[in-house]
């Protein structure tokens, strides 16, 4: 005999576990094919969740043994919930594919922009000026703007593209004001009729921004050289040290404040006038941080500049042109070193490494493999024409001796 309710029991049991994953494969298909057809799915068409259940049923062993009525009781059920599951789910994937939206194509979305005020304020180009509207406010912590400065952004107007959102032209304009002036820090408020609320910060040009690790920027008092100019290397001799360093700042107090007529320098006085007018006055420079306490201790100090690397290097290139541009060309002749005379030799090379002679006293080093030395023409020399052959005063040459080669050249 047949117990309906324990075989009814293990039918929902089984439709339940075989009918949920038939119903949510038909759930999916029915909103597949709603999203790429635009067509709806049928809720019938879950109804084919029943065979499919009870398949899964029978080939998966798990119906049990006994009478074939008892089975067939089992499949019943199991073809019951399987179909009513089915069209639920088929029905709830119609409806997703409805509710989105067909489109997939996703809306801009736009920031504020300029107000319709502004927008007929419009050049030909298309840009719209933007002006500051109010005070220049500041920010806590950094120090007030100079006169000078506030009036310059107070009386500021930038132009810009209409067509840009007020957050992009707030950006643009944060980034010229401190490219233009070098602001330390700068915020920018517009409004939808193109006037701006403008916080700034002055540049920060300390002189601690200029050192590097290791070295302290140091203040001394003493006669500097004409012609003296921040970045050059000097040489400070305090009472009983000598210290190395790099100019930073030189104070101006002493210069002369009005504006004068503009003369221009003699060649001979034309490299002297170049940076401060020299004389006493007070110094900042650039030393190791060893070396600082030995400055400051001084009571008096000496200052004496130091010549730049690119002076060695382009000093026989300046005087073979200078002496060319005046027909009096350089060339090169055969001799022997030993004939240097210290008081017309100009440099000498030795060891890869030039040597210039800035007095006639100088002793000429030993072991040079190439010089060049002042002199007139001899009859030895192979001269090379010069662009200024009609002038009839004397030419003197600065001559290059190299050791013996086979043939002479000529260079400049």
């Amino acid at each position: 005999m047949v117990d309906l309710p324990y075989e009814s029991l293990l039918g929902v049991s089984y439709g339940l576990l075989a009918g949920t994953a038939s119903a949510v494969l038909f759930g999916l298909i029915a909103a597949g094919v709603g999203l790429a057809r635009d067509r709806s799915v049928p809720a019938a068409t879950g109804l084919l969740a029943a065979p499919i259940a009870a398949a899964i049923v029978v080939f998966g062993g798990v119906h049990g043994s006994g009478p074939v009525l008892a089975q067939a009781i089992r499949l019943a059920f199991v073809g019951v919930i399987a179909g009513v599951l089915g069209v639920f789910a088929t029905s709830q994937g119609a409806q997703i594919a409805t509710a989105l939206p067909q489109d997939r194509t996703f809306p801009i979305v736009r920031g504020q922009a300029l107000s319709a005020d502004a927008i007929d304020a419009v050049d030909a180009m298309g840009q719209v000026t933007i002006r500051p509207t109010g005070a220049i406010r500041e920010f806590d912590g950094y120090p007030p703007l100079s006169p000078a400065l506030r009036t310059a952004l107070e009386n500021g107007a930038w132009r810009f593209p209409a067509d840009l959102q007020l957050a992009e032209l707030e950006d643009r304009l944060e980034r010229r004001l401190r490219t233009d002036h070098g602001l330390a820090t700068v915020r920018v408020a517009i409004d939808g009729r193109g006037r701006a609320t403008i916080a700034a910060a002055p540049p920060s040009k300390g002189v601690a921004t200029t050192l590097d690790d290791g070295f302290r920027a140091v203040t001394v008092t003493g006669l500097l050289p004409t012609g003296l100019e921040p970045g050059d290397r000097v040489l400070i001799s305090g009472d009983e040290t000598t210290v190395e360093g790099t100019a930073l700042a030189i104070d101006d107090e002493t210069q002369d404040a009005t504006d004068h007529e503009f003369v221009a320098p003699a060649a001979d006085t034309q490299r002297a006038a170049i940076g401060t007018d020299g004389g006493d006055r007070r110094l900042t420079v650039a030393v190791e941080t060893a070396a600082a306490d030995a400055l400051l201790e001084s009571t008096r100090h000496r200052i004496a500049v130091q010549p730049s690397d690119d002076a060695t290097h382009n000093h026989a290139l300046e005087a073979a042109t200078i002496l060319d541009d005046a027909g009096q060309p350089i060339t090169v002749r055969e001799t022997a070193l030993a004939e240097l005379d210290p008081a017309t030799t100009i440099g000498v090379r030795t060891a890869g490494d030039w040597h210039w002679q800035h007095s006639a006293d100088d002793p000429v080093p030993q072991g040079a493999d190439r010089a060049f030395v002042a002199g007139s023409p001899r009859s030895d020399c192979e001269e090379r024409p010069s662009r200024s052959q009609s002038n009839s005063q004397p030419q003197r040459q600065s001559t290059s001796q190299s050791q013996p080669q086979p043939q002479p050249k000529v260079t400049r």
